[in-house]
């Protein structure tokens, strides 16, 4: 029977009061900080290193207003009605 290996932490602690972040996972970190992923003690230690980090507070409140402008592309398109000749149209082709 194999074990589970155990998911490696995001952060990587120092001897110094705060987490320190690998610079090749930071990417990744961001990413999951804005997918919500982020829980517990990582996610404590990541908003105090932006609180510590202006710079980087900054960019990834520009990346958080960036998804926001992502996801609502298109929703203006989607919110309008089906027109009446594709809707038929569709029904043609599945019916043949």
């Amino acid at each position: 029977m194999q074990m589970r290996e155990q998911p490696k932490p995001v952060l990587e602690p120092d001897n110094s009061s705060s987490a320190t972040f690998q610079n090749d996972r930071l990417p990744i970190i961001v990413s999951a900080y804005l997918d919500g992923e982020l829980l517990g003690e990582e996610l404590a230690a990541f908003e105090a290193h932006l609180k510590d980090n202006p710079a980087l507070a900054s960019e990834v409140e520009e990346m958080r207003q960036i998804e926001k402008q992502l996801a609502q592309i298109g929703s203006d398109i989607l919110a309008e009605p089906v027109p009446e000749a594709l809707l038929r149209a569709i029904a043609e082709f599945e019916s043949s």
